[in-house]
Order: C-alpha cells, then sequence, then structure tokens
C-alpha cells in the first residue's frame, strides 16, 4: 500500500522554483505529494475537470522523495525540470497541457544536454538499486 504524505520544505521549495522558472506557478494551482513507494521519481498529472472542482488543483506531482532527498541538489533541480519538461500552458487555447515523454523531453535535452541526462537517469537507478538492495537484506536479516 502506498504512503502518501506532504512533501518536505526543500522539496516543495525546488518544484516551486521550476514551477516559477516555467511560467506556471502563477496559472495553475499544483498539489505535490509523496509516495515513497512508486517506481518513478516523478508522477505529473493534470487533474481532471471533476478533481479540478472537488479539490482546486490543477497539477499533481508525485515524487519518490526517499530517491529525491539522495539525489545531489543540482540533480534534484535538474530532475524537476525534466519531470516538468512537457508541461505548459497553451495560451491560445487557454489550458493546462501535460505531455509525456516518449523516453526524454526534446526541450529538456535542447536545453540541458544529453550529457546531463544521462548522468541524471543513471544516478536514479543507482539509487532505486540501493534502496532495492537495502531493503533486501533487511529481509534477510528478519528472517534470521
Amino acid at each position: 500500500m502506498a504512503k502518501w504524505a506532504n512533501p518536505s520544505d526543500e522539496t516543495h521549495d525546488i518544484i516551486s522554483e521550476v514551477l516559477q522558472s516555467i511560467n506556471l506557478d502563477n496559472l495553475i494551482r499544483t498539489k505535490i505529494i509523496v509516495n515513497d513507494d512508486q517506481s518513478q521519481l516523478f508522477q505529473v498529472k493534470k487533474e481532471t475537470a471533476e478533481n479540478l472542482y472537488a479539490y482546486g488543483y490543477d497539477l499533481k506531482i508525485i515524487v519518490n522523495e526517499s530517491i529525491f532527498d539522495r539525489l545531489p541538489d543540482a540533480y534534484k533541480i535538474l530532475s524537476a525540470n525534466e519531470a516538468l519538461a512537457g508541461t505548459y500552458w497553451n495560451y491560445e487555447n487557454d489550458k493546462l497541457v501535460v505531455n509525456a515523454p516518449d523516453k526524454v523531453y526534446k526541450s529538456f535535452i535542447e536545453k540541458h544536454g544529453w550529457e546531463p541526462y544521462e548522468r541524471l537517469i543513471e544516478s536514479i537507478r543507482s539509487l532505486y538499486e540501493e534502496k532495492k538492495n537495502e531493503a533486501n537484506a533487511e529481509n534477510v536479516n528478519t528472517e534470521e
């Protein structure tokens, strides 16, 4: 079962700064929540009209904070930028757009480059592997 929580102030501030840098902070209302059981670092979801009415949020950002906190500060900012690279306000249609990447956001690579992206992905992958190994070690210790 997922463990839902509110993000730490640091996580909230980093994501808010990225939202501000892409000019979404004043256009939409965002809810940032933590799920340390998810297999992705970030999930970015546009809320349905019903949820927008019921809860008042246009965008939901779910972060695996146990992995996010272990990243170096520069990678925290880079990962938040990558997660939100496909999210923007379409002024022509006056609506929020959240695109999922095929594998990677072209706009992110154009802005930050391929090498930083590869290092970020490898860092995240190794942190998930480390977390998995720690969980396996705990299971072995409890069985003895």
